[in-house]
């Protein structure tokens, strides 16, 4: 006399042969592509050797390399004196980005606050204070008395 199988274990076998047969597939594929990609890479560079540890790629950045430092002296010439959240919501607004976390927005924040801090160094922009409740700092761009920026006192 035959048992009877609970059919939820006999479908989920079969789900679970089937991905097992698909990720097979997919591996031979990918195996396929290194190899073709090695030999490419070797053809180019006789002497080029696969890395021993693989990593993950570096994935591409929110904003392009480079963006963040420029975008937020030109919100700083355009409205004055900027808080840092401010400049990050603008800055944010500008590149279309939304955060899923509250970490992640400070994150960029202090991508921002960092990017200040550098023109800050070179005499660009200028702190002019601390929001007393939040520590926010308020930006800046240093301007000369005819209210052009100015560079560290000169004139630019």
């Amino acid at each position: 006399m035959a048992t009877r199988l609970p059919r939820a274990l006999t479908r989920k076998r079969a789900e679970l042969a089937f991905e097992r047969q698909t990720l097979k597939n997919r591996l031979t594929d990918v195996e396929r592509e290194l190899a073709a990609l090695d030999y490419a890479l070797k053809v180019a560079a006789p002497g080029w050797a696969p890395p021993k540890k693989v990593s993950r790629p570096a994935r591409a950045g929110l904003v392009p390399r480079g963006g963040i430092a420029p975008a937020c002296l030109q919100l700083l010439r355009q409205r004055g004196e900027l808080s840092t959240p401010e400049l990050a919501k603008l800055a944010a607004a500008r590149f279309r980005l939304s955060f899923g976390s509250k970490k992640a927005e400070q994150s960029f924040a202090s991508t921002v606050t960092m990017a200040l801090r550098r023109y800050e160094r070179q005499g660009i922009a200028e702190v002019t204070g601390r929001d007393g409740r939040t520590g926010a700092i308020r930006w800046r761009l240093r301007t000369g008395a005819d209210g052009r920026v100015t560079l560290a006192g000169k004139a630019a």
